[in-house]
C-alpha cells in the first residue's frame, strides 16, 4: 500500500514539475502574450490528459494487485480447509483405533 502512495506522489510531483517548468519556459520565451497564453493552455490541457492517464494506470495496477491478493487468499483458504479436513480424518481414525485397543484391553482384563 505504501508503494502505491509513493507512486502516486512521484507521478504527481513529475506532472507538477513538468507544468511548472513549461510555464516558466514559456514566460521567458520571446513571443507575444497571446501565443504564450495559448501554449500554456495547451500544455495545461495536455498535462491534465497525462495526469488522467497516469491515474487510470495506477487504478488498474491497484485493481490487479487486489485481484492477485484475493486469489492467493482464496487458494490459501482452500488449502487450509483441505489440510484441516485431512487432519480431522486422521484424528477420527486414531480415535477409532484407540477405542478398539481400549475395548480389547478391557476384554482381556475381564477375561483375565
Amino acid at each position: 500500500m505504501a508503494d502505491d502512495n509513493t507512486r502516486k506522489e512521484v507521478a504527481t510531483a513529475l506532472i507538477a514539475g513538468a507544468l511548472l517548468g513549461a510555464g516558466i519556459a514559456l514566460l521567458f520565451a520571446p513571443q507575444s502574450g497571446r501565443k504564450t497564453r495559448r501554449k500554456i493552455r495547451y500544455l495545461a490541457e495536455n498535462a491534465g490528459s497525462r495526469a488522467h492517464a497516469v491515474q487510470r494506470e495506477l487504478w488498474h495496477s491497484v485493481e490487479n494487485i487486489k485481484g492477485d491478493v484475493e486469489e492467493r487468499l482464496q487458494a490459501g483458504l482452500a488449502d487450509g480447509v483441505q489440510w484441516t479436513d485431512g487432519k480431522l480424518e486422521e484424528l477420527r481414525q486414531a480415535l477409532a483405533a484407540a477405542r478398539k485397543t481400549i475395548g480389547e484391553q478391557v476384554e482381556k482384563i475381564q477375561a483375565g
